[in-house]
């Protein structure tokens, strides 16, 4: 496809930023958008006096109207320039390849230059997820760049955008043999059930890797809540754990069904276990005194806005884990897990020291999500980065 190269004057306090590699553009930092039409179309990033700065693309993603891909003018944004980046991704890895882990990140947006992108590993089955429409459009190279470097089972995409506000229709299969899904993947003792071809959910969350392990180590003969389980890889980590007992709350049958899969694929049986069909929210409101756990896992999502419901991490969040203290027992574990990019690790233990003083009660953190070498993050956006925090009710 043709592209358009577009002219792009940046403010002046905005100018060392930019020089710095902060790689997320936002429409204030440029003295004018409105010439620019296309979805992926070039940003050459340019001081008031023509100066070059960084070439960019255009493409709105949350409160971002783009990113930066390269801070040299000579580069060619080419299958050649993806095929470079993608190496530099892959040299990375090496480890995750050599020690045959099945699932890790390949490719972390801008932590690896290219933000609205992520690539994942699947056992050999590959995941190409596009977080907007300006990179979206440059899918043919991408493909192309990606599959002349690996070997791979298949090559699946997922869209998280929208279009005039509508999904982007589609197969998400692209290449190589299509999987028989769901398939099975094994990450230390436990089997886990993940599916490429079902939407944008997999079922399986690589970025919770570590709070798997430390969940494994810190259950044992302990009682466990899962809020907002999802597919209940955290409570098949439990009972890998060999927690006394599980509860997991969640508001969809599919969560349900997903659960009893998991936990029948590791042998536990899934009868002996507590499923409820709930929204989460609806369930910390509606607990009594008496309930109380050892263990309280809270993974809520970024954002609610229903008629009934409305819920924005930034906001609301430290007001919700003071509810889940209530549930989780003196000297217990109360593990909270984010996905926003509005909170870094330190806003989110921020948000549990209010949470806790609002109380008057006391704690002490036990963990804390370590960096991890398949998730890299740019130095200058650490709210980028999966956020886990394990602390102990006192």
């Amino acid at each position: 496809m043709s592209r358009e190269l577009y002219p792009i004057v940046v403010k002046p306090e905005w100018i060392e930023t930019i020089q710095s590699g902060y790689p997320a553009l936002r429409k204030e930092m440029f003295e004018s958008l409105q010439h620019v039409k296309d979805a992926g179309g070039l940003l050459h990033l340019m001081t008031e006096h023509k100066e070059y700065l960084a070439t960019g693309y255009f493409g709105k993603q949350e409160k971002g109207v783009g990113w930066t891909l390269s801070m040299d003018e000579q580069d060619t944004i080419d299958v050649a320039f993806f095929k470079q980046l993608f190496e530099q991704a892959l040299d990375k890895r090496n480890d995750f390849f050599e020690e045959e882990s099945e699932a890790f990140r390949i490719f972390n947006g801008a932590g690896d230059g290219i933000g609205g992108l992520s690539i994942d590993c699947y056992d050999h089955h590959y995941l190409i997820t596009f977080e907007n429409e300006g990179i979206y459009t440059f899918r043919p190279m991408i493909l192309e760049a990606f599959e002349s470097l690996v070997h791979y089972k298949s090559i699946y995409e997922k869209r998280d955008f929208l279009i005039d506000l509508q999904p982007v229709k589609g197969d998400d299969f692209l290449v190589g043999e299509r999987g028989d899904f769901p398939e099975m993947l094994q990450e230390l003792e436990a089997r886990y059930a993940y599916d490429l071809d079902a939407g944008m959910r997999t079922g399986f969350d690589i970025a919770q890797r570590e709070l798997r392990k430390v969940l494994m180590d810190s259950v044992k003969e302990k009682n466990v809540l899962n809020l907002f389980s999802d597919t209940g890889t955290l409570t098949v980590a439990a009972l890998q754990g060999e927690a006394s007992q599980t509860t997991s709350v969640d508001f969809s049958t599919r969560s349900r069904n997903k659960t009893i899969d998991n936990l029948a694929l590791n042998s536990f049986t899934p009868e002996k276990q507590t499923i409820l069909i709930q929204d989460a929210f609806d369930y910390i409101e509606q607990a009594d005194k008496k309930t109380r756990f050892d263990v309280v896992l809270f993974h809520p999502p970024v954002q609610v806005n229903t008629r009934t419901r409305q819920f924005r991490t930034e906001q609301d969040l430290s007001l919700w884990i003071q509810k889940v203290i209530h549930l989780t027992n003196r000297g217990g574990l109360l593990a909270i897990t984010t996905d926003s990019p509005a909170l870094d690790a330190s806003q989110l233990k921020k948000a549990v020291e209010q949470a806790f003083n609002k109380l008057r009660q006391k704690f002490e953190v036990v963990w804390e999500q370590p960096e991890q070498k398949d998730f890299p993050i740019p130095p200058s956006m650490p709210q980028l980065a999966p956020k886990s925090i394990l602390v102990r009710r006192k």
